[in-house]
Formats: C-alpha cells, sequence, structure tokens
C-alpha cells in the first residue's frame, strides 16, 4: 500500500516537473507527428536589378556600388517545417527555359540547383523565407524558376518542390 500511495505522489510530481521544464525551455519538448516540409508561396517579379535587390535586402552602400547593376528576377519565397527541428535544410533553385510553345525546356547549366539558403529550424513548427536574386542570361527568353527543399546536404531525399509562374527575362 505504501509503495501505490509513493507512486501516487511521485508520478504527478514529475509530470508537473516535466511540464514546468518545458514551458520555461519550449526548445526541449518533444516534436511529435510526421515530418513535412512546404513552400507556401514563390511570387516573382521581373526585370528587377541586382543593386535594387541588395538595397531592399539590407546591403551596405559599399557594398551595392561594388556590384554590378545586372538586370534579372527576384523570387521571394516562403517556407513551412514541421517536425524537422534541428535538421540542416538545403533550399535549393534551377532556373528553366521555357519554349516557344510553352513547354519546358532546359535548365540552365550555370543555375542548376544552386544553393539559396540552409534552414534549421529551431521549433517543431517553422516559417520563413528569403528574397532570391536570380540572373537571366537571355533576356528575349521566357522562364520560370523551381525551388527545392532537401532533407540533407547530398540532396537524396526532397521534401518539397514548387515552380514561379512563367515570366519574361
Amino acid at each position: 500500500m505504501r509503495f501505490v500511495k509513493a507512486l501516487a505522489v511521485i508520478i504527478p510530481l514529475a509530470v508537473a516537473s516535466l511540464g514546468l521544464v518545458f514551458t520555461i525551455r519550449p526548445s526541449l519538448r518533444p516534436c511529435v507527428g510526421a515530418s513535412d516540409a512546404a513552400f507556401t508561396g514563390v511570387p516573382v517579379f521581373p526585370h528587377v536589378r541586382f543593386r535594387d535587390h541588395l538595397f531592399r535586402s539590407g546591403a551596405s552602400r559599399a557594398e551595392i556600388l561594388s556590384e554590378p547593376n545586372i538586370l534579372g528576377a527576384e523570387v521571394r519565397f516562403s517556407y513551412k517545417t514541421d517536425d524537422l527541428r534541428g535538421e540542416r535544410l538545403p533550399i535549393t533553385w534551377s532556373l528553366v527555359s521555357i519554349e516557344k510553345d510553352g513547354t519546358l525546356g532546359a535548365v540552365v547549366p550555370s543555375e542548376d540547383r544552386a544553393i539559396a539558403m540552409v534552414v534549421t529550424p529551431d521549433s517543431c513548427s517553422e516559417t520563413g523565407g528569403k528574397d532570391l536574386f536570380v540572373a537571366i542570361p537571355d533576356k528575349r527568353k521566357r522562364y520560370r524558376v523551381v525551388l527545392e527543399l532537401y532533407r540533407e546536404r547530398s540532396r537524396q531525399d526532397r521534401l518539397a518542390l514548387e515552380e514561379t509562374p512563367i515570366f519574361s527575362g
């Protein structure tokens, strides 16, 4: 009987202590559920100058003036991750040409699966985004940017893929 009474006191005390720890340090709370990632938006803004992009990104005046003012497109992507806390998740982008008949053409070789950023979620559920500048090699062609989010740097396990609308260079 004493053993049962002791358990009746110890178990609620342990549960309350654990609850207090998770309240004070939410990063210690285990993630529950299936791992998932998705892009939540990928609008593209063509005909953007690189220096304008740098200005909006918070670069210093000296940094802005030291860069060429090439014309390109800006992709402002957003993402959401679930149950991937602590994972290093690379986000890559590729520039794909669009043929005259509207079908997908070749990937521009110099702009294939370039790293946009590496995301490391700090919580079980996280959202974020970035403004990405994409140089356009031929202003007369139409393009689409493909964004991919991977589980690891080897790019073997893709978690999400999203394409921008078609735009003119």
